[in-house]
């Protein structure tokens, strides 16, 4: 459905709104009419796609009027901003760029208020590149590619920002024609190897921050277009190995390659339990923070197949994507038949006699599911060693105890241990689990109590498998454990028996988090780490503790703001006059937030009379923030505004803008992305992703933008500051993408520094830097109409 062309000039007038003047962004066209008239044609434009319900997509509204069949991404409420910024911004302005017919109409209004508008061309805004997206890069090992390097490069860069290439040895120039193209070039004097130059390439592309490098090769068979498919997977997926599946059939590979294939594949398959569709495609995307905990011996071709089989052992999911693959005639390989597959042959062979040892054969990342299969690495992972966890260990202490305990001979215990072999309960455990019986029987420990020591002793250790067994990267997903449950207990507690009952209540409860909430713990130790310094031991879990004991500290301080209010708080006030200065106003203004102490209690201070006369609301994620809130207005009455976002993209966007116009402030926060409009800046020596959304919005509407933060300093007392307003605005001739990094990237600076001085403040209890936008959370019921 397109729109007409009053719509479309309704929606410049949102770009063109001037709260007052000089606050809109140079590039922005002049406008007459006052701001209560260009607030009514914001209405307009309110109840036109209000009332078309079917209006979601991007293509429902184009940035021009003949966009629908253009590639760009403008979903989500930063996407609708682009497109309402785009449509009034500098192409109306600038050099106007043609791409298919790209006419629009420039806002027009005359002095009674009337809005027209004339045909003027559009800039196109480029999206944001796939592999960007994916926090990936691409990495290219050549030697002596010259003639084909350049074209690969220049094809993966119209994917990926930055390409590196590592030039291992080459005679021909192969290194300058990458630079030339745009690639970032590592050089090695001599050729090492395809694997060394790889593993130098991944180094690299860890070192500056990245979350994945997708591999490719230089001599022009893999097609950069298909990038977009692999990086897309790397987001479904994270942490995941992804390799690129090539069609060989439909590019006329000979059929000794294809059976290469499938003979290489048996191989992953029989020695590590993974099935792939191609494992000697060199189209990979590796997971940096992982692989690089690898440790690889190879420096060849055969390190692709070490690296696959590294993976798999250490629990990364291997996931295949299907690619195109090009096999021109006069096309170079450096793959030497006899001598390359000699190696592999050698690699395979030593694995087979490894995998018979028990011993141990990479770091641990992820969980390995019991999966006894018929593969050589499956038979012996659970011949030898068994399932993890209480239960599998329990019952491996058990088969070993009773055939000592009943059998006198010692070829029962023989068969007890290949039982457990077989039946993955593991041989060691029960046969370590027989002789730990016996010694205790021969020191004079009666039967009984020899038998619990040594359950007991493996079950403790199925408990500490389970506890500290990696998973997957977690995302955040707008759920909250505990939840109504959580806050309803702490508001009885504190109603009914007091402050000091309900803070003494928090250590057994906090305790009991630690133990149970894995990616809580695991992420607040990940945090911890880089925010203070490394730790093991009872230290780290004692940090890990203090950490989610604060956090429990807010609920109360909740309960307390609902059940007392908020004269019973304690505040010191830092620049508050910001806030009271842009409430007055009457004009709007964004207030960042972050995870970073209780900006709730923040929230209700300013409601409580501390801010003035406030009119806050709150851009929250839909999600199980609904029943909670649900649950407070019912039990305490109505709180602030919510606008909820994740559900209806476009209408989100419209509201706030809306409550912007009618002079609220929107407490936004800064810290989490809830679609995939995000910049991955530094934060703690690690790239991470946060939302650009604030700052679009800042800077489309020319509202304030104030940062703020509240931090605890003891019980009931809090430290509430904010920042001078920042007035942003995008320069005419500059890309938007670099402005709205460099705003991320001052904010960030901000924030760290907080994170190091308060890091027991730090209230994300996700893997924040592999985690990727939040998934969508749908509601049982749609927000209720304010």
């Amino acid at each position: 459905m397109r729109l007409s062309r009053k719509t479309v000039a309704s929606a410049m007038a949102i770009r063109t709104w001037k709260p007052r003047k000089g606050l809109l962004p140079t590039s922005t066209p002049t406008a007459t009419a006052t701001p209560s008239r260009l607030g009514l044609a914001c209405s307009r434009l309110t109840d036109s796609i209000c009332s078309r319900r079917g209006l979601r997509s991007a293509r429902s509204f184009p940035r021009h009027l003949d966009e629908a069949e253009d590639g760009g991404d403008t979903t989500g409420p930063l996407g609708f901003m682009r497109r309402a910024s785009s449509l009034g911004g500098s192409g109306c302005k600038g050099k106007p760029v043609h791409r298919r017919g790209a006419l629009a109409a420039r806002l027009v209004v005359d002095g009674r208020g009337a809005i027209g508008q004339e045909p003027c061309s559009v800039m196109v805004q480029s999206p944001q590149r796939s592999c960007d997206q994916a926090g990936a890069c691409a990495v290219i090992p050549v030697f002596n590619h010259g003639r084909t390097v350049g074209a690969v490069v220049r094809g993966a860069l119209e994917h990926a920002s930055t390409v590196l290439v590592c030039d291992d040895g080459s005679t021909d120039g192969s290194g300058d024609e990458a630079e030339k193209a745009g690639a970032i070039v590592l050089r090695q004097p001599t050729n090492q190897g395809k694997g060394a130059a790889l593993r130098r390439l991944l180094e690299e592309a860890g070192r500056r921050g990245f979350r994945y490098a997708i591999a490719l090769d230089a001599d022009g068979q893999h097609l950069p277009e298909d990038l977009p498919k692999v990086a897309a997977a790397t987001r479904e997926d994270p942490g995941s190995l992804v390799i690129g599946a090539r069609d060989l059939i439909a590019a006329g590979a000979p059929s000794s390659s294809e059976f290469g294939r499938k003979f290489s594949n048996f191989w992953v398959w029989f020695e590590a339990g993974a099935r792939v569709d191609d494992s000697q495609s060199g189209f990979r995307a590796y997971p940096l923070p992982e692989t690089l905990k690898l440790r690889t011996l190879n420096r060849r071709y055969d390190f692709e197949v070490e690296i696959l089989l590294q993976a798999a052992w250490a629990g990364l999911p291997l996931r295949s994507v299907p690619i195109g693959v090009i096999y021109p005639k006069d096309r170079i390989s450096h793959f030497r038949p006899f001598l390359d597959n000699a190696r592999i042959s050698l690699l395979n062979t030593l694995t087979c006699l490894r995998l018979l040892l028990p011993l141990p054969l990479a770091p641990r990342l992820r969980g390995l599911p019991h999966q006894p299969g018929l593969s050589l690495f499956r038979l012996r992972r659970w011949a030898w060693l068994g399932g993890e966890g209480p239960v599998w260990r329990t019952l491996a202490a058990i088969a070993g105890i009773l055939p000592v305990l009943l059998m006198s001979s010692p070829w029962w215990l023989v068969l007890a241990a290949f039982a457990c072999a077989l039946a993955g309960l593991g041989a060691v455990p029960a046969l370590a689990s027989a002789w730990a019986f016996q010694s205790l029987r021969g020191r004079g420990l009666a039967p009984l109590p020899s038998a619990g020591i040594v359950v007991g002793a493996l079950l403790a250790l199925g408990v500490y498998e389970a506890m500290t067994r990696p998973r997957a990267p977690s995302r955040w997903t707008g759920q909250s454990r505990g939840g109504v449950l959580g806050h309803w207990f702490f508001y009885q507690v504190t109603r009914v028996f007091g402050i000091s009952a309900a803070y003494w209540a928090l250590y057994p409860v906090a305790f009991y988090f630690v133990l149970g909430a894995r990616t809580a713990r695991n992420a607040s130790m990940q945090f911890l780490d880089r925010a203070i310094g490394p730790a093991r031991g009872f230290r780290r879990f004692a940090r890990t503790y203090q950490h989610i004991l604060t956090f429990a500290r807010t609920l109360v301080d909740r309960a307390l703001l609902a059940t007392r209010g908020p004269s019973v708080f304690r505040v010191e006030e830092i620049g508050l006059d910001y806030i009271r200065n842009a409430a007055a106003e009457g004009r709007g203004g964004i207030l960042l937030t972050a995870h970073m102490g209780n900006w709730d209690v923040a929230g209700g201070l300013l409601r409580g009379g501390r801010g003035g006369d406030v009119n806050l609301a709150i851009v929250a994620f839909q999600g199980e923030q609904e029943r909670i809130a649900r649950y407070v207005k019912k039990a305490h009455g109505p709180g602030p505004r919510v606008i909820a976002v994740g559900g209806d993209e476009m209408l989100s966007s419209l509201e706030m803008i809306r409550a912007l116009r009618e002079g609220t402030l929107l407490a936004i926060q800064g810290d989490r992305s809830v679609d995939r409009h995000v910049a991955r800046v530094p934060f703690l020596g690690r790239e991470a992703s946060f939302p650009v959304g604030p700052f679009m919005l800042a800077a489309v509407s020319g509202a304030p933008l104030i940062a703020t933060f509240s931090i605890q300093l003891g019980p009931a007392t809090y430290r509430f500051f904010a920042q001078p307003p920042l007035r942003l605005r995008f320069e005419r001739g500059r890309d938007r993408d670099t402005q709205l990094r460099e705003w991320v990237e001052q904010y960030v600076r901000q924030l760290e520094s907080l994170a190091r001085e308060f890091p027991y403040q730090w209230f994300n209890f996700y893997d924040f830097w592999d985690a990727g936008p939040t998934l969508p959370v749908k509601s049982a019921k749609p927000p209720a109409a304010s």
